[in-house]
């Protein structure tokens, strides 16, 4: 959970520091603010702006709020690139982003998977798809 736990905060440093993702005009536009906002929370080491992009199942996982400030420790500051980003549902209620996640120590390629909590998309799940 730890490493899982690692990636998907750096990619919470996406850029937005605001947890507005609304604001964007499309629902893939909406994803890449939360993950640009998620990567600049894990950056500043702010874990409660980051866990505002964070669905609520997420944040009720056992020893996430140590493990977040771990992988932060390990990290140090990372970077993300956002590569494709599908949504699914009528109306979207579901999305996927591939994520290059890269830090001091290590690169990682994720699957980022998303639900609609409310009118916020939320980063919930990922899978690693490649590391280096």
């Amino acid at each position: 959970m730890v490493r899982w736990l690692a990636a998907l905060t750096a990619l919470a440093a996406l850029a937005v520091a605001s947890p507005g993702p609304a604001a964007a005009a499309t629902d893939q536009e909406q994803v890449r603010a939360v993950l640009d906002g998620m990567n600049d929370s894990y950056n500043r080491f702010d874990f409660d702006a980051f866990t505002t992009y964070v669905c609520a199942a997420m944040r009720a996982e056992d020893g996430f709020e140590p493990g977040w400030y771990s992988s932060r420790r390990i990290d140090g500051p990372t970077h993300i690139t956002v590569g494709s980003v599908s949504v699914a549902g009528d109306p979207p209620t579901s999305a996927i982003a591939t994520v290059r996640f890269e830090a001091a120590h290590h690169t990682e390629t994720l699957a980022v998977e998303f639900v609609r909590e409310g009118a916020q998309w939320k980063a919930c799940r990922y899978h690693a798809v490649e590391t280096i």
